[in-house]
């Protein structure tokens, strides 16, 4: 696992599904229930490693669906990843959890009623990227409505054994924000961010990190400064944004307006091809294509043909599309589109960086952070969860 995929010149970067990759198959030993669930289990995309703050993860979503009446009560699951063994119970599982069709935070139960799908979001954590196995193995115990247990034993999950592709940092200096950087808590919201198209489903998002720019007021984070509904109020408005790897310009939308900052409202339609607003898409290679979303409108400085290096200048943070305050939303996916397309991981090449940051939701769509530590030095890494990052 000490492949790094690196761009011709520099190094790279990336930025947001039901559709079944592996679908639970009965082993001869499960035969031996002579009443399985009627559930079929899924997974979305099959994952690779994330190296984030040190730590190798996989992160992964499985579907399972109650195809008969009856509701199963999901107890727990357990995961064998070669030497590691995780089982999920109790609260923690129910807030693994979404009920599909629902709001994107927990399921209210750990019951799957008849008819009904949910989705279970797993973020495994190892101590070295080679401790991560080539397949993962799924168990899942399900009660029926007359009390039995069943054991379900999921068809393995092949693992990608692909490293986190290496690119620059999209920004420049100190006091940047990790906004929603991948983790799995209730509020996350970019890895919860199921998207469907075609026919499929898709976590676009899934590594996808907001970026803002912080200063101490009272000894809590905060992005702006002044008149909360001007976007020039906040401090990362209008900085340049870089493109973090080399390629070609596939995409770009220029002449958005922009959104009055907390006002709960949006200033256009808001569908599949401007949610990110003002944006570039640039082909990095690899069958990987690095999204820049929500500039400044008249900021973008490409057209689609272009050539771009790393380190080029793409465009200016601003507040246009999908967005509440001015950022600078990014991440990298398996396919030319902002939304339906897999989020793949990614490390940047050189940053230093605090650990994860605790997040204070305020009225408004407001945004305030504190519990921020010492910046350390990193190298081909991913920021924690709101880490405070450092760029070159």
């Amino acid at each position: 696992m000490n492949l790094r995929l690196t761009a011709p010149c520099l190094a790279l970067i990336i930025l947001f599904s039901l559709a079944p990759v592996h679908l639970a198959v009965a082993t001869p030993a499960a035969l031996a229930d002579p009443k399985p669930p009627q559930v079929t289990a899924s997974f979305i995309y099959p994952p690779s490693p994330l190296i984030q703050h040190g730590i190798a993860w996989l992160v992964y979503e499985m579907v399972i669906t109650n195809y008969i009446p009856p509701s199963y009560t999901l107890d727990s699951i357990e995961v064998s990843a070669g030497a590691r063994k995780f089982s999920y119970s109790g609260d923690t599982l129910k807030d693994m959890t979404r009920l599909a069709g629902a709001a994107a935070q927990a399921a209210q139960s750990r019951s799957i009623e008849g008819g009904r799908t949910v989705i279970v979001f797993f973020a495994l954590d190892f101590k070295r990227a080679s401790d991560i196995p080539a397949t993962l193995a799924h168990t899942l115990h399900m009660r029926s409505p007359d009390g039995v247990e069943h054991a379900l034993t999921v068809q393995p999950l092949v693992v990608q054994q692909r490293a986190p592709i290496v690119v620059a940092p999209p920004l420049r200096g100190a006091d940047w924000l990790a906004g929603d950087s991948m983790h799995n808590g209730l509020d996350a919201a970019h890895r919860r961010a199921i998207l469907l198209d075609g026919g499929r489903a898709f976590i676009a998002q899934r590594y996808a990190i907001d970026w803002v720019r912080y200063r101490l007021v009272d000894g809590l984070g905060s992005t702006w400064s002044g008149p909360e509904d001007k976007n020039s109020s906040y401090f990362c408005y209008d900085s340049p944004i870089y493109s973090m790897a080399p390629g070609k310009v596939i995409e770009m939308l220029d002449g958005i307006p922009e959104n009055v900052p907390h006002s709960g409202k949006i200033a256009i339609d808001v569908n599949f091809f401007n949610a990110g607003g003002n944006n570039v898409v640039v082909d990095i290679g690899y069958g990987l294509y690095a999204f820049y979303a929500h500039m400044r409108p008249g900021t973008v400085t490409v057209k689609v043909g272009d050539e771009v290096t790393t380190g080029e200048i793409l465009g200016h943070v601003g507040n246009s599309g999908n967005s509440t305050e001015p950022h600078l939303h990014a991440h990298i996916v398996d396919q030319p589109s902002f939304l339906a397309g897999q989020g793949v991981p990614y490390e940047f090449e050189r940053f230093a960086a605090t650990g994860a940051t605790q997040y204070i939701a305020k009225p408004h769509d407001q945004m305030f952070f504190k519990g921020i530590g010492e910046l350390k030095p990193f190298t081909n890494d991913y920021p924690a969860e709101n880490a405070v990052v450092s760029f070159p």
